[in-house]
């Protein structure tokens, strides 16, 4: 039931990656076009009932979420033909295979919401004489949101009285402010979670040695530290890709930072995209960056690098002191040629990769944490919030 977590799941990223492994020759994505096809159509079925300003479009060089002007526009006739109509072929197939498909409300609540959205829009630019129509005007997801704040002033339960409705209902009326709690079925912010975990991280602490001052790294870790100083080309695989997508975004920083063409074009590819940027140009709809393989291979190194001494970290300020283990090897690389800002782009590099990683092991250490179990209802809605 939540909502951005669904458009997550079905967004580019994730189906770019599924036609990326399947075009990389894995076996186990041969026969995924199908599901591609049915999370494109759906993710798209959110992009077009996500339409919120005239000009946003352009900014994200996406046309799908583009202000309706004209009732001949093509995306009014795939809601009103192409999905319904697709909609009815994915009940029909899975009864020939003996699949259940969609349940008959789901089926029903997808052609019908399509459907409505097509005549609304049409009535306002062909009736009314709209000059644009906006789709996300439409979403209920601000009376679920004020409704969501209602029952987290009266402690988050289904037993909300007048009062703590009435004193929720004022200070919107006030503040403008409305808070949805996390259990609503409202848009909240996801993360991901680091493949790091606390059970390695304690594993690892039980072998060290509690009265050592001294930073001490396995030969390992010691060796991918030293190896920053060289220009590397990583191997082609979906890890490697996804590395090469935080490499481009990285470059696209920097660019923005410094102004120099001297720190940049070391690291571009100037070239037709690779097998290991082909996850890039499936996304690209023109405002990305193709990342050089050894720059790739450098970003990579420094994850693997701060993965590896997260366990043997004892220190307040792990970011900084990763910082100075790595920082010293990194400037000695070849790829960075500019004398005046050499320094700064190798701290900025490490800053940017350190800050991901360690709030995923936290996020992680968060998860793994058992809830309190409650044997009854509190009579505060505090001990719930909490």
């Amino acid at each position: 039931m939540n909502v951005l977590r669904a458009i997550q799941v079905f967004s580019p990223t994730v189906t770019s990656s599924l036609k990326f492994l399947k075009a990389a020759g894995d076996d186990r994505f041969v026969d995924a076009d199908a599901s591609i096809f049915y999370m494109e159509n759906m993710y798209h079925f959110f992009q077009v009932h996500n339409v919120s300003s005239r000009d946003h479009y352009l900014r994200s060089l996406d046309s799908s979420i583009a202000p309706y002007v004209h009732i001949s526009d093509e995306r009014l006739d795939w809601l009103n033909v192409t999905f319904p109509k697709y909609i009815d072929d994915i009940q029909k197939t899975s009864v020939d295979v003996g699949f259940k498909g969609l349940t008959k409300e789901t089926a029903h609540a997808l052609q019908f919401t399509a459907k409505s959205t097509y005549l609304c829009v049409n009535f306002l630019l062909s009736q009314v004489g709209f000059y644009y129509v906006v789709t996300r005007s439409f979403s209920s997801d601000a009376v679920e949101a004020m409704f969501s704040h209602v029952r987290l002033k009266g402690g988050s339960n289904d037993a909300t009285d007048a009062r703590a409705a009435d004193y929720a209902l004022r200070q919107i009326l006030r503040c403008g402010i409305v808070k949805a709690s996390h259990s609503s079925n409202t848009a909240e912010n996801v993360n991901y979670i680091s493949p790091a975990n606390i059970l390695n991280l304690q594993e690892n602490r039980e072998s060290f040695t509690k009265h050592t001052e001294q930073l001490i790294f396995q030969i390992e870790v010691r060796r991918n530290i030293h190896n920053l100083k060289k220009c590397i080309i990583p191997d082609n695989n979906i890890f490697s890709a996804s590395v090469a997508f935080l490499a481009g975004y990285i470059i696209k920083k920097l660019e923005d930072l410094f102004h120099c063409d001297e720190c940049l074009t070391p690291l571009l590819c100037t070239s037709i995209p690779g097998p290991l940027l082909q996850l890039i140009a499936i996304q690209n709809r023109g405002g990305l960056v193709y990342p050089k393989d050894i720059f790739v291979g450098i970003i990579q190194l420094i994850a693997e690098s701060i993965q590896q001494m997260l366990p043997f970290l004892q220190h307040d300020n792990p970011g900084k002191y990763i910082l100075e283990e790595l920082y010293p090897h990194l400037v000695q690389n070849p790829i960075f040629v500019c004398a005046n800002h050499r320094d700064s782009v190798c701290k900025y590099i490490i800053k940017t990769t350190v800050k991901p990683v360690l709030s995923n092991l936290c996020l992680e250490t968060t998860d793994s944490v058992k809830r309190f179990a409650l044997n009854f209802k509190p009579k505060s809605g505090k001990v719930l919030k909490l």
